[in-house]
């Protein structure tokens, strides 16, 4: 699947059944449910949690290309997370099909990983900028 179908085509499709915005959310929480999944495999594996969150944007960027992951904020103690994140595969998605730049699957991933590693409810928001998007996770 390449970057001009996914998540579009899948917000598309979703959208005929419940609505644009109740399909953004639904990648959204696929993406969240993934990235706990995701976080789980690496604290398995002994990964300390603070590297968890570096890492794991690394390796699909290395891999393909889209979604590069800049922290700029991890703290725990304050239950916050901020990243950027340049050459964003959903916003080229959605520009490819002359739509609005969205940001579902890889918030909902960000918070995921967290939600995991903090044991804790989390909820991300994006804001598009010039060049990147700016992804903020936070403990409710």
């Amino acid at each position: 699947m390449d970057v001009e179908a996914f998540p579009h085509y899948v917000i598309e499709v979703v959208s005929k059944f419940m609505g644009e915005r109740l399909a953004q959310e639904f990648v959204y929480w696929f993406g969240s449910a993934y990235g706990e999944k995701y976080a789980e495999r690496y604290l398995k594996m002994g990964i300390p949690e603070d590297k968890i969150v570096q890492l794991l944007p690394a390796i699909p960027a290395v891999v393909t290309g889209w979604g590069i992951v800049e922290v700029v904020k991890y703290s725990p103690e304050e239950g916050e997370v901020v990243v950027k994140i340049y050459n964003d595969f959903e916003s080229e998605s959605a520009r490819l099909n002359g739509a609005s730049p969205t940001n579902n699957f890889m918030r909902g991933m960000l918070a995921g990983v967290v939600s995991r590693i903090w044991g804790a409810k989390v909820y991300a928001s994006a804001e598009y900028k010039d060049g990147y998007i700016l992804v903020t996770a936070r403990k409710r």
